[in-house]
């Protein structure tokens, strides 16, 4: 069925290539009246807008200012691996304003909020001939789920954009409505929940033999995220510009309460459940990603290996085993010391951890080696070696091919800049798998019910509901293979808070969405500025031939990161200004 479904992708392609999408229907090849008068048209037009939305973090990063790195490689769990980047020159170091208006940042979706405003106003006159009322209804709720996650995608990172319902037409439309001012972000979080509502409403449990469509699940997963963002910026950030930017705090108890409401009906109601198939914790947190079961996935973009695919592990596999490319992402020493240790519940850095220096990433959290790979972890057949030299007879052998591991810092440029690798998500084997350029076919997972799980807990905590809030965040412990501290027992308060947060760094990293965590959270100053580390591993032979490792903590990055206050939005830019000047910039550009 995916294949059916991608050929209908692949079909609007041919139909809708090189159309300007924003004044007149795109339909150049077939008339207006061949698409709202048959089924498989139009659904291919649906498809259309389904293939230009931005919420997949597999796909290729392509170029412009994100060239080289996924959009984690932006937060603090990971670097850009390429110095030349970007992503290394620009974002992370915070040398970035109004003239970095482009990927893998900016998204000002008006392209396909015009499409689906136009398809909304065409279904709500369609003829019963054309689709039953069940079938206008399915899809009238596709339309308002899209419109939901436009907005979505656009107030998380701008604050209040202008809210546009009608398909607009500058012969018609007037100036005024051509060229509106920015609503406020609260009233944009509100059409936000609006549309998740209708949708909710209007969409069914699942599409028989067709995956990959949105469900009504899927709206109230996104309303559970939505409601959780406006719940945040309303607690920890300010008001500006009349409300442009910013939600009252009198408001964040109403939206963490729908936050929290939407996750527990999904919980209880929706069916899905926390994947739970392999017995070894590791195994199964790594199968979560790979064997594409509906039994947790609420929603999911869907590819195709070998013939419509993405690049993902043409772009990040170990240096030894890549076609080209590789390695693309580089995990922190920071990030890994968010682990605990298996034993006793503990970070790291705690007293009473544990922690054994000389074997640091054993007895830790088993999400740790599904999501990261470390020193002499096995990963396609054979052991990934990142150590950087070879000590024997107390002289260091830092030789290519002979004492640096294949996988070390400084086998190459292209190789791990902070001593680690990133697993998650990848296709593993018992040989060197090579996949090249658009041949991987992992399905993105956009909302999962561990998210929604933690959506839940957050909500519960910010709610002031600390016993409700352990309710919610010990399955998702227990799933992992913890066995202390389930219902992170020994914290309270803020210190609770933090470890609710920690937990959803761990459990949700590399699936976009810490970064955009810290912003609504406000830490990111904190967060987001520092010092990356890594840790440079030196490999020991003995007399007997005998291999251990010593390992350093070293920085890892030529500059420290940079967030600053403005970054919490980003500027609306001076070319969309210029195009429309209702559009009041953000503050600090």
């Amino acid at each position: 069925m995916k294949f059916k479904n991608l050929l209908l992708i692949l079909i609007v392609f041919m139909l809708t290539a090189c159309e300007d999408y924003l004044n007149e229907p795109p339909l150049d090849r077939v008339t207006e009246a061949d698409v709202w008068n048959d089924k498989a048209l139009m659904d291919t037009y649906f498809f259309q807008i389904y293939e230009n939305m931005p919420w997949d973090y597999l796909k290729d990063f392509g170029g412009g200012a994100g060239g080289g790195a996924h959009r984690d490689a932006l937060s603090d769990i990971a670097r850009s691996t390429y110095s030349w980047t970007p992503a290394t020159n620009s974002f992370r170091p915070g040398n970035w304003g109004t003239a970095n208006n482009s990927w893998p940042l900016d998204w000002w979706g008006y392209f396909n909020l015009w499409k689906i405003n136009y398809s909304i106003e065409n279904l709500e006159v369609i003829s019963e001939n054309v689709l039953s009322d069940e079938e206008r209804n399915n899809r009238l709720g596709e339309m308002y789920y899209l419109r939901a996650f436009c907005y979505f995608e656009m107030v998380k990172r701008y604050g209040g954009v202008p809210i546009i319902l009608e398909a607009q037409n500058p012969d018609t439309t007037p100036e005024e409505e051509l060229f509106p001012a920015r609503n406020t972000e609260k009233e944009v979080y509100d059409q936000i929940l609006e549309d998740a509502q209708a949708a909710f409403d209007a969409l069914p449990e699942n599409w028989p033999s067709q995956e990959g469509r949105a469900t009504k699940w899927a709206a109230k997963a996104l309303e559970s995220r939505a409601a959780l963002y406006a719940g945040s910026i309303a607690k920890y950030g300010s008001v500006q510009l009349d409300g442009v930017v910013g939600v009252p705090v009198s408001d964040a108890e109403s939206y963490y309460q729908i936050a929290l409401n939407a996750s527990q009906t999904i919980i209880e109601n929706s069916g899905h459940s926390l994947f739970n198939q392999y017995t070894d914790p590791t195994e199964n947190y790594t199968r979560l990603f790979l064997d594409e079961s509906g039994i947790e996935a609420i929603f999911t973009k869907k590819w195709i290996p070998f013939e419509k695919g993405h690049s993902y592990d043409l772009r990040n596999v170990p240096y030894s085993y890549r076609l080209d490319w590789g390695s693309s992402m580089s995990p922190t020493k920071q990030f890994i010391d968010s682990y605990e240790v298996l034993s006793t519940g503990l970070l790291p850095n705690e007293p009473g951890s544990g922690f054994d220096e000389n074997n640091p990433w054993e007895n830790r959290d088993p999400r740790l080696k599904a999501t990261i790979i470390t020193n002499n972890d096995m990963f396609q057949g054979s052991p990934v070696e990142i150590w950087y030299g070879t000590e024997i007879n107390g002289e260091i052998d830092t030789g290519t091919g002979t004492g640096v591991g294949k996988d070390g810092i400084g086998i190459h440029p292209d190789a791990t800049k902070t001593g680690f690798y990133v697993r998650k998500y990848l296709e593993d084997g018992s040989n060197p798998l090579f996949i090249p350029e658009f041949y991987s076919g992992q399905d993105c997972l956009i909302f999962r019910l561990g998210e929604i799980y933690l959506n839940a807990a957050e909500a519960a905590f910010e709610l002031g509901n600390e016993g409700l809030a352990r309710d919610f965040v010990e399955p998702i412990r227990t799933r992992a293979g913890l066995t202390q501290n389930l219902r992170l027992e020994p914290f309270s308060g803020d210190e609770l808070r933090d470890r609710l947060r920690n937990e959803r760094k761990l459990e949700l990293a590399f699936e976009d969405h810490r970064y955009w965590d810290v912003r609504r959270w406000r830490i990111a100053e904190e967060a987001l500025s520092i010092q990356v580390q890594g840790v440079r591993t030196l490999r020991h032979i003995n007399a007997a031939g005998e291999e251990t490792f010593t390992y350093e903590t070293f920085d890892a990055e030529p500059q420290q990161m940079n967030f600053f206050e403005r970054h919490y939005y980003m500027p609306i830019g001076q070319d969309r200004r210029n195009n429309n000047s209702n559009l009041i910039e953000n503050p600090g550009y």
